[in-house]
């Protein structure tokens, strides 16, 4: 193989290394525009037309910063992700000088009293009903990852059965019960764990 062969080959598998990250990247970002977009949403206080701005300034990040991907594994994007959006959502704040004052704000007591009654029966509709409540809920639940939060808001929320929630994750019934379960501590941690600014203190 003479030298520019050999240099037109490492260019060509380059290009073919970057467009299968670009791949991988969006595949990752598609499965967790449904979280990214709660979780943003929450906190700058239900606006949808705000998180919507946010989340397309969230996704020209990532394309501008696509090349250090490559050293994400796939499990850690979301997390990734959610932290690049959790600076948006600061320099938000800062844009308009104070936090919005429709961001929901935690309330450790109510929080832990969600926490200990969340077990493995649904919250009741009258329980739910309380704006409060919701407020506890959604910023909990948005500290969730994204499967933990497909499986929550999927079977308390949604109301969908084991099996139907199997199917959407591709997995058996048997691993659904156990995942949720995990959710299900995972939360009741978030609710105990919850602070003032929803997790943008860290």
């Amino acid at each position: 193989m003479t030298s520019s062969s050999w240099v037109a080959t490492v260019q060509a598998d380059a290009c073919m290394s970057v467009a299968e990250n670009r791949r991988r990247v969006e595949a990752a970002f598609d499965r967790c525009g449904p979280m990214l977009h709660r979780y943003v949403a929450v906190r700058v206080g239900g606006d949808t037309h705000l998180a919507d701005d946010l989340l397309q300034q969230l996704w020209l990040q990532i394309n501008r910063h696509g090349s250090g991907c490559e050293r994400i594994a796939d499990s850690e994007l979301e997390y990734w992700f959610k932290a690049v959006a959790r600076n948006l959502i600061r320099a938000e704040w800062r844009r308009r000088g104070s936090r919005p004052t429709t961001v929901p704000i935690a309330s450790a007591e109510l929080a832990a009293e969600l926490a200990d009654r969340f077990t493995s029966e649904r919250l009741s509709p009258e329980l739910l009903e309380s704006k409060e409540v919701r407020d506890q809920l959604l910023l909990a639940i948005t500290g969730l990852s994204n499967e933990e939060q497909v499986l929550i808001v999927g079977y308390y929320f949604c109301h969908r059965s084991h099996a139907a929630l199997a199917g959407e994750l591709g997995i058996s019934k048997r691993a659904v019960e156990g995942r949720l379960y995990r959710a299900r501590a995972a939360l009741r941690d978030c609710l105990r764990e919850l602070d003032p600014d929803g997790g943008l203190h860290s």
